[in-house]
């Protein structure tokens, strides 16, 4: 269940009235690697073995599916086992949580992790402006549990084109976009040739998660943060945002975008 009904008091300059609202249900999803647990995700119900592979992947933990021997959600825990020894990435990925929030990252935008791997994305990828809004039109659309609660970010992953490869709704914007790497991989897709679609805000920790996948354009709604700008530059990721209504500002790599073909 996505939502839930809850009594809320609405006031207004005239009144207070008690009604019946909808709210996002958020759940905690336990994610173990090994026998250890690894993390623990606030995140919307459903997805959760999306939702692990996928954070596993965009956090650096894992270069491809090949390297998991078995993923399998009960309920809201989800087991994972590794073919590979990645104790060291796990263990940096750790540290880097003491050091750093969800929402706030380190003022170094490439994290602990990275300095072990730094992500580098190379792609030829091309997008007119038009397609990019309309990408933006149709995350827009799609976001049903946002429009009933407002409690919620969404994803999307998009060919150059404009067709939709994967979307996801949560009550998390990293989650969100977990969540549809994690349905592309599953899928069998690959990443060098989309464009990711956000509605989050975009601090390094996001553009990063993009990067080690090989997602080579960004798109958010909403404003970037210096430390995410200068994640994209350093890592070859085009990064577009504030793109609402016939608009858009492009923070890095502009060559990607087909200017003047809109």
């Amino acid at each position: 269940m996505a939502t839930t009904r809850r009594k809320v008091l609405r006031v207004t300059d005239s009144e207070a009235k008690q009604l019946n609202d909808e709210v996002a249900v958020d759940v905690p999803v336990e994610l173990y690697v090994g026998n250890e647990l690894f993390r623990m995700l606030w995140a919307s119900p459903g997805l959760e073995k999306e939702l692990a592979l996928g954070h596993l992947l965009a956090e650096g933990i894992i270069d491809s599916l090949g390297e998991i021997e078995e993923a399998a959600a009960k309920g809201s825990k989800v087991f994972v086992t590794l073919k590979t020894d990645r104790r060291l990435r796990l263990e940096a990925s750790k540290v880097n949580r003491l050091i750093t929030t969800e929402c706030s990252p380190t003022s170094g935008q490439l994290n602990l992790l990275d300095r072990l791997r730094k992500p580098k994305v190379s792609s030829q990828l091309s997008v007119k402006p038009e397609a990019l809004l309309k990408m933006v039109e149709e995350l827009n659309r799609r976001a049903s549990v946002f429009k009933a609660t407002g409690g919620t970010h969404s994803a999307m992953l998009c060919t150059g084109g404009g067709e939709v490869l994967a979307y996801a709704e949560d009550v998390g914007r990293h989650n969100a976009i977990d969540k549809v790497i994690g349905l592309l991989t599953l899928e069998g897709g690959t990443f060098s040739d989309c464009v990711l679609v956000s509605s989050g805000r975009q601090p390094s920790d996001m553009v990063l998660k993009a990067a080690r996948v090989g997602i080579a354009v960004v798109v958010s709604q909403a404003a970037p943060l210096d430390s995410g700008v200068r994640a994209a530059e350093e890592t070859g990721v085009t990064l577009v945002c504030f793109a609402r209504g016939r608009r858009f500002n492009v923070y890095a790599h502009p060559e990607r975008v087909l200017l003047g073909e809109a």
